[in-house]
């Protein structure tokens, strides 16, 4: 009893007028306002559950990479912690370079994410080269000096809650430390994941969100569901990619985590 206490007095702390509004509408629709939970119905079928529900980690790995690069258009590369400093850095090169002449870009760009996950693993000074920038994303310089250098940046590298292996879509929450535009203004995305966070689809995605929800924590304002570089099919069922978003995209795995 006292967690249901609890819980409703953070509700009513969030959400300001709850109750006069919920009594309104009742009012309107001329009954008793329903206070007490919906039972949740239990389902003839939960087949949306049986989908790889056995797979390792291994094998929900095999199944995200072969759709990543036979579908999605998109790379994925297989790292370890202690490699991922190098990882990183080869792939950001590998987009700053200039695929014609084969050489690197003029003051080439990466932005990357201030998540503590992520800089816990790697020191971006570790990324930089002798033309190759690295800025990390900066809470407390405000929108427009982030957004510029998200603008211009050839690369964008964030880190992944999870891993859908059935969609090979990555799942970004919310986060100060990581703003959204580093995986949608550059023209590269690169998304870090480590083994142990990959799912077989969005029903784990959501359910994840839902235990959240359940235990009175505080749910991201926003929840991007990104599967490779921006494409279209709109045109005659012709797909093509890199339409309005990033061009590129990388799955960087982490293997050891």
């Amino acid at each position: 009893m006292a967690n249901n206490d609890s819980e409703k007095t953070m509700d009513q702390q969030r959400i300001y007028n709850r109750d006069s509004f919920l009594n309104n509408i009742a009012d309107k629709l001329g009954r008793e306002r329903k206070t007490t939970p919906v039972e949740r119905p239990a389902l003839k079928y939960r087949c949306h559950h049986d989908v790889m529900a056995e797979a390792s980690q291994e094998e929900l790995k095999a199944v995200l990479i072969n759709y990543t690069e036979t579908a999605l258009g998109a790379r994925a590369v297989e790292t370890t912690k202690a490699e991922l400093a190098k990882t990183l850095k080869s792939v950001c090169l590998h987009y700053c370079t200039n695929e014609e002449e084969g050489t690197s870009r003029q003051d080439s760009e990466t932005i990357l994410s201030a998540d503590e996950r992520l800089l816990a693993l790697v020191d971006p000074t570790e990324l930089v080269d002798e033309q190759h920038f690295v800025h990390v994303w900066d809470q407390s310089a405000g929108y427009e000096p982030n957004i510029s250098i998200a603008e211009r940046a050839q690369v964008g590298v964030v880190f992944a809650e999870q891993a859908l292996a059935e969609s090979g879509t990555m799942v970004l929450y919310s986060n100060p430390a990581q703003g959204r535009a580093i995986s949608l203004l550059p023209e590269a995305s690169v998304f870090v994941v480590p083994q142990s966070a990959l799912v077989a689809r969005l029903t784990q995605a959501t359910a994840a969100l839902h235990e959240k929800a359940k235990h009175g924590e505080r749910i991201p304002s926003c929840v991007n569901f990104i599967s490779g570089p921006s494409s279209t099919a709109d045109i005659e069922l012709i797909k093509v990619v890199g339409v309005h978003g990033p061009v590129y995209a990388t799955y960087v795995i982490i293997n050891d985590m």
